[in-house]
């Protein structure tokens, strides 16, 4: 990791991340590198505990390998993406499976990025602040939409509307 993401990186407001990886190493060293950058991490080490602890952690974005016991990682992407926050989520394949066929099924599961393994911290990093970002601009044009529109007129932007940088040529 260089000096230029090191603390750059750090939300004001902690963003809470669940990693998903049945490499149990991969998975805690993930959430250590993520919480030493201020976010809230929790992590599960198959597809049944990723729905789980979805459930109950409400992640605002996923790292999802793909090969997982129980449930696929394709799988785990087409059930978040199935419930009624689905949308609001930043899901992130991060998976040994590369190859354009495996990007494809990703992009079809519902998947917003794909990183190869072993995914570059830096990336993991930028991917996360380029969220954070774009959430907080939508925020800000939220509440002034909210702050100059007629009583009643129910203006508000999703902070999820906008697509994660470089989400096209990622994913």
């Amino acid at each position: 990791m260089n000096d230029a993401t090191m603390g750059a990186t750090a939300p004001d407001v902690p963003c809470r991340v669940l990693v998903v990886d049945d490499n149990v190493d991969s998975a805690q060293s993930m959430s250590l590198l993520l919480g030493l950058e201020g976010y809230q991490v929790e992590c599960a080490y198959d597809g049944e505990q990723a729905l789980v602890g979805a459930d109950r952690f409400r992640p605002e974005v996923v790292l999802l390998d793909l090969g997982l016991p129980r449930f696929s990682g394709y799988e785990v992407a087409r059930r978040l993406r199935a419930e009624p926050t689905g949308d609001d989520v930043l899901l992130v394949a991060v998976s040994g499976y590369g190859r354009e066929r495996d990007r494809q099924a990703a992009r079809e599961a519902g998947f917003d990025l794909h990183l190869t393994k072993p995914a570059d911290p830096d990336e993991v990093l930028r991917v996360l602040s380029e969220r954070r970002e774009l959430r907080e601009a939508s925020r800000l044009a939220a509440s002034a939409l909210t702050t100059t529109a007629k009583p009643g007129a129910g203006a508000r932007a999703s902070p999820y509307d906008v697509p994660a940088a470089g989400a096209a040529g990622n994913a």
